[in-house]
């Protein structure tokens, strides 16, 4: 990827090779795995999201539609029983599917004991609406949010790859990511290889990434990142039911057994 261009993004079945900075970024995640031997016990793989359960935890990751191609059928099924760090290694993976079973395992390396964990009651748009008051603010991904974010803000952005209307057009980009004082970056764009790419454009913006997805990793806090808004399950056995149902997250948080959680960058 050239340093000085717009990330080729996608959310389809294309390859997703990692490279230069986000290869850097992967390697610095997986480098700080907090429980790294720690034995899988089940991976669910619903329509929506794709979950890893080791040592009493789970991690989660969104699939944006990702399936398992011929050659991955067996996937699932070879990971079970291995170490985490051997499957949260398969974010080096370029295939869709294996990156995000490999985020999923890195989310169950990471995640916090659910009872040593306050449930945050103060929602990730009220937090970026606090930072963003009167400031130019960038949103990278789309939320339900982003209607009342906007009248909550100073300037509102939005960084988005498809038809939307008032998304800032991609050759755009760079020049208003280097405008903003606040950033918020969906989980996911680890996923599309594009989270060190926003991290490095707006290094002057207080940045919080948001999101299902999101590790609990002091990786990120290195990287540029000030806030983490992620989940953390609670009862396993209903977020499960909800994968296998295709639910998307907000029913599957709805139903119980994930409480949402912030991570401030310290120092």
């Amino acid at each position: 990827m050239n340093a000085d261009s717009c990330p080729q993004i996608t959310e389809d079945a294309l390859d997703r090779p990692l490279e230069g900075e986000e290869r850097q970024l992967a390697d610095c995640l997986l480098s700080s795995l907090i429980r790294p031997d720690a034995i899988v016990d089940k991976i669910i793989a619903g329509p929506k999201f794709i979950a890893v359960t080791a040592a009493g935890r789970m991690g989660l990751s969104s699939l944006l539609g990702s399936r398992p191609r011929e050659h991955e059928k067996t996937l699932v099924h070879q990971m079970t029983a291995k170490p985490l760090r051997e499957v949260a290694a398969l974010i080096r993976r370029p295939s869709p599917f294996a990156v995000s079973l490999g985020f999923a395992a890195l989310n169950a390396a990471n995640t916090p004991d659910p009872t040593d964990v306050e449930p945050s009651n103060f929602p990730a748009d009220d937090l970026i609406a606090g930072l963003g008051k009167n400031k130019i603010t960038g949103l990278v991904g789309q939320f339900p949010f982003i209607e009342s974010l906007k009248k909550r803000v100073g300037t509102f952005h939005l960084f988005e790859l498809r038809d939307v209307a008032d998304a800032v057009p991609r050759h755009q980009w760079e020049r208003r990511l280097a405008e903003l004082d606040v950033l918020a970056v969906t989980g996911t764009a680890l996923l599309t290889r594009s989270m060190a790419w926003f991290l490095s454009r707006a290094p002057q913006a207080i940045t919080v990434i948001v999101g299902p997805t999101t590790p609990c990793s002091a990786a990120l806090f290195s990287r540029g990142a000030d806030y983490l808004c992620g989940s953390v399950v609670t009862d396993m056995e209903k977020v499960a039911l909800g994968i296998h149902a295709g639910l998307p997250f907000k029913k599957i948080k709805k139903n119980g057994g994930v409480i949402f959680a912030q991570w401030e960058k310290q120092g």
